[in-house]
């Protein structure tokens, strides 16, 4: 059964989203990663859940997500978010420019919501 999260198109103005990689806000980004956590069990859960099929590090893509180094791409975000239950567009009020993602925001980010042990050294 085709589930309809996974097929939408998300178009701005005539850019269209879906082959695009999402930026989200740091606070929110690590929340919605938290929560899938929680959910899954593990990080590792969490990116095969998403799709992630690494067999030694499936969580890894999460982790660089987690700590802003690169974007969802749009088809794992939308799978997250089916997931967890949440609609899109909710999501896609958080998106961010890349440069608002910095180191500094996603520390404090992590600290906030208990993942401190992700700051990298």
């Amino acid at each position: 059964m085709p589930n309809p999260v996974l097929d939408a198109d998300i178009c701005l103005g005539k850019k269209n989203l879906k082959a695009d990689r999402i930026w989200l806000e740091s606070d929110f980004r690590v929340r919605l990663i938290k929560y899938g956590i929680d959910k899954a069990g593990s990080i590792n859960k969490l990116g095969r859940e998403l799709g992630y099929r690494s067999r030694v590090h499936p969580g890894w893509s999460i982790r660089q997500i987690l700590l802003g180094k690169q974007a969802f791409p749009y088809s794992r975000l939308a799978r997250l978010a089916d997931y967890l239950g949440w609609s899109m567009d909710e999501i896609l009020k958080y998106q961010a420019k890349r440069d608002k993602v910095t180191f500094e925001s996603t520390r404090r980010a992590l600290q906030q919501h208990g993942l401190w042990y992700y700051i990298p050294r």
